[in-house]
């Protein structure tokens, strides 16, 4: 739970009275997390828009319960004698939960960005300009001291991308502050209003202007421009250009990320692109989950790419940029992992068994969750990307899978909502489903669970009108995914194939038109793998479940004699099993599978897809 929201717990918090009143001073219940950590302490929520709707809620609903109530009045509020005597009340806003920064200056922030200035100590009290200052240099890294020294164009447009495009999370006085100084130096762009939208045109144009030749208003050759110029066509805020062979080969090679000759010629130059990019930033990663969010959607377009390329030298760089990403993300396993399950899920399910807490909290009236069992990021990328050929809506999102990335578990965490039994298999997943949303209130009637394959394809006409909630699997991908033996080519072949095959862009299309908002994701990635060794018969002694990256013992005393036998291996250890954490399985020597089962970033990133 975020600090400021466990302050303001505190500050709510009354020994001899059951029922509060707040007057919220800076609007903090609209964010959703707050209002959920509330209910978890066992608070009915209200609200209460006028003093007069405080008096009726009051008499009607607080008075005589013996529920605990917390009403939400506005900021004025300000309670009668008589209610008084029955409530604690309090008038809380920003200045309470940040007391060194200016209120009016970090009013409108994320609530993620809330939760890191809650862990950032001024050491002064700072004003409104001071506050919006030290928002951009510990929000946004962004030093403004260095703005307005040499080439301060570029480096004021280095900033507007970092803070509108990179981190896309800015409140209205940020923005104004950024208006404000941006305006000297483009004046067209602020007149249009300084917006994500806005400023991506105006790259679009001065990229074009470039390439073309023609009188280009940015240098993004920039030492400190050009680092955030390859993170647009990266995250494909901006589109490659195609240009002559002549042309290109005048293109500076930093810029070159933006621009390409022919098919073949262009993948392999955004490959590059790619690679550079997380060679770049590989150094600079740290435990934070959505920095692996992000960087996953990366690997997996450089994934893509490396498979489409013949040039060996990429290729043996790819790997060695993955291999040393996924070094540092065990590191990022072992020191953060399981922490993370105490996250709220309502604004993103950080790990899977938050998916349905995330759901739960959307406004849609229907709502749809597919699980495609076994699906590796950079495969949920190719079904983007026809979804989006068919004119739907799609974001990719990123969540966590269950550590050993198992289907009898990490299914079960997905559908429970909640950590798995680890005596049990997956078998129940359907009543785990429906029972998830009975106790959120739901009834019988109005929960769907269906599952459905290429050899028996979705019947969605025996979806019921009276369904709002549905829940559907298919397990195509992971049989595909067992049986693709020579490796992760032969995977994404595969995966071309099942989807047009499978018309799921044509499942999902009728799905919208019966008004279900679709969630996708996944219960564990996949990763290729090469063998090492079968396991002996001494090995398994205790074993009550194994596969070719885990193992999970009956008891820890048989876990730690496998350890014993084996001390060549690297292994992580949770929950008296072990689970092979880098590219190895327990399979014949040097045999070539895909498979999951251990920590891998390719089993354990997994897609999270919204389809509108």
């Amino acid at each position: 739970m975020a600090n400021w929201v466990d302050k303001y717990r505190k500050l709510i918090t009354s020994s001899h009275k059951s029922h509060v009143i707040i007057a919220d001073q800076d609007s903090l219940f609209d964010y959703a997390e707050l209002q959920h950590a509330v209910q978890d302490n066992g608070y009915k929520l209200i609200r209460a828009s006028t003093h007069l709707s405080v008096r009726i809620r009051f008499e009607l609903e607080v008075r005589d319960s013996d529920q605990k109530c917390l009403i939400v009045a506005d900021p004025s509020y300000c309670p009668p004698p008589d209610i008084s005597t029955e409530v604690h009340f309090q008038a809380i806003g920003l200045k309470d939960l940040f007391p060194h920064l200016d209120a009016k200056a970090i009013y409108g922030l994320s609530f993620n960005a809330l939760c890191l200035l809650s862990n950032i100590k001024p050491y002064e009290e700072l004003g409104h300009e001071k506050t919006l200052k030290f928002l951009l240099e510990n929000l946004y890294n962004v030093d403004f001291d260095t703005l307005t020294n040499s080439k301060p164009k570029e480096r004021i447009l280095n900033a507007l991308i970092t803070v509108f495009l990179e981190k896309n999370a800015i409140n209205p006085p940020l923005t104004a502050f950024l208006t404000k100084l941006a305006r000297p130096y483009f004046p067209d762009l602020i007149t249009k209003g300084l917006n994500k939208e806005v400023l991506i045109n105006y790259l679009h144009r001065q990229w074009m202007a470039c390439v073309s030749g023609a009188i280009c208003d940015v240098d993004f050759e920039d030492a400190i421009l050009n680092k955030s110029f390859g993170y647009l066509f990266v995250f494909d805020h901006l589109n490659h250009i195609k240009v002559s062979v002549e042309r290109f080969q005048t293109i500076p090679k930093s810029l070159r990320i933006g621009a390409y000759v022919d098919e073949n010629e262009g993948n392999d130059t955004e490959l590059d692109a790619l690679l550079s990019y997380l060679e770049q930033q590989q150094s600079r990663i740290e435990d934070l989950y959505d920095q692996w969010f992000n960087f996953v959607q990366v690997l997996g377009k450089a994934k893509i790419k490396d498979m489409c390329s013949n040039n060996q030298q990429l290729r043996n760089r790819f790997n060695q940029v993955l291999t040393t990403l996924n070094q540092r993300f065990q590191r990022f396993i072992d020191n953060t992992y399981v922490s993370l399950f105490s996250l709220s899920g309502v604004r993103r399910p950080v790990v899977v068994s938050r998916v349905l807490e995330y759901i739960k909290a959307q406004p849609d009236q229907r709502k749809a969750l597919l699980v495609i069992d076994g699906m590796n990021y950079w495969q949920w990328l190719l079904i983007a990307r026809e979804l989006r050929d068919s004119g739907l809506t799609v974001h990719s999102k990123t969540t966590l899978a269950f550590i050993p990335t198992i289907t009898a578990w990490s299914r079960q965490a997905l559908f429970r909502g909640n950590k798995p039994n680890l005596s049990e298999t997956n078998s129940r997943e359907a009543i785990l489903f429906v029972d998830y949303w009975k106790n959120t209130g739901f009834n019988d009637y109005q929960i769907g669970f269906m599952r459905f394959s290429h050899n028996n394809p979705l019947d969605t006409d025996a979806i019921s009108d009276n369904v709002n909630i549905l829940g559907l699997v298919t397990d195509d991908l992971d049989y595909i995914m067992h049986g693709s033996v020579l490796g992760s080519d032969q995977l994404m072949a595969s995966t071309l194939q099942w989807i047009q095959q499978s018309r799921i862009v044509e499942v999902l299309k009728i799905l919208r038109s019966k008004g279900f908002k679709v969630f996708i994701t996944t219960d564990h990635g996949n990763v290729e793998a090469t063998g090492i060794k079968n396991l002996k018969l001494k090995e398994k002694v205790g074993s009550l479940s194994r596969g070719k990256r885990h193992i999970h013992f009956s008891n820890e005393a048989m876990l730690a004699n496998f350890r014993e036998q084996n001390p060549e291996l690297v292994v992580g250890v949770k929950d008296n099993s072990v689970y092979l954490t880098q590219t190895e399985a327990f399979t014949d020597q040097y045999t070539k599978v895909v498979t999951h089962g251990g920590s891998h970033l390719w089993e354990v990133l997994i897609p999270f897809g919204e389809v509108q």
